[in-house]
């Protein structure tokens, strides 16, 4: 299915994961309406392509390595270089906080990296159209899970709740996903503060609220818990 212009879709891919950038390559090249510009792994590689080429969609992975712009700032900023942009987030992070913040920040659509090759390639050809895609599990926990009151923060204090540790995971702040999310991959408080030019002191604030938060009382019971954290189980 051609554009109405009877052109390919022209793809460009930022992901810090080699595996992941060849699965990319591999699917799209053998979709006749879809041109594969280049698949990157850095944000600054991908910002001089924007320079020279016309992408239809920008397909891009939230959080990249611990020494390059990611999540929002780089949303962000692409948006204000290059604000016609059409950007598809495809990430690990299926939080609808984390879907919320990037929705509000201008991006296209949303769709985790648990699902089929085949339904990112058809997020693909939405998001060129200009159409909003939601994968049908993330459009419903927007709309209808991310509902924070006071009650229902005050029982997810409690390690006793029948909720799981995902179901908690909803009450984090898009901040303090990212910052646990960092952690768990190994990142130093420190190394987090650089990440994201924050403080040192705020980012041990919202590791600390996140902890509270998950009803957790130390960094191993993070990690103990951390397969639930990050794979949405």
């Amino acid at each position: 299915m051609m554009n109405a212009h009877n052109k390919p879709v022209r793809v460009a891919v930022l992901d810090d994961h080699p595996m992941v950038r060849t699965v990319f390559e591999m699917c799209l090249k053998q979709e006749a309406d879809i041109e594969l510009i280049g698949t990157w792994g850095s944000s600054g590689e991908i910002f001089n392509q924007l320079k020279q080429s016309t992408v239809d969609v920008l397909v891009l992975d939230f959080l990249l390595g611990e020494n390059e712009l990611d999540g929002l700032a780089l949303v962000k900023q692409l948006r204000n270089h290059y604000p016609d942009q059409n950007i598809l987030i495809s990430s690990s992070m299926e939080s609808p906080a984390i879907v919320k913040m990037v929705l509000s920040a201008g991006v296209k659509g949303f769709i985790g990296k648990s699902h089929k090759m085949q339904e990112i390639i058809h997020a693909i050809r939405q998001v060129a159209q200009g159409r909003l895609y939601l994968s049908q599990e993330v459009a419903y926990e927007v709309e209808h899970l991310y509902v924070v009151n006071e009650k229902a923060l005050q029982e997810n204090f409690d390690l006793g709740t029948k909720g799981n540790m995902y179901e908690k995971v909803k009450l984090l702040s898009p901040r303090e996903v990212e910052v646990v999310r960092c952690f768990l991959d190994g990142l130093s408080v420190s190394q987090i503060a650089v990440k994201f030019k924050r403080s040192r002191k705020t980012v041990s604030g919202q590791k600390q609220s996140a902890l509270k938060k998950l009803g957790l009382r130390s960094d191993s019971e993070l990690f103990k818990y951390s397969h639930d954290l990050m794979s949405g189980n």
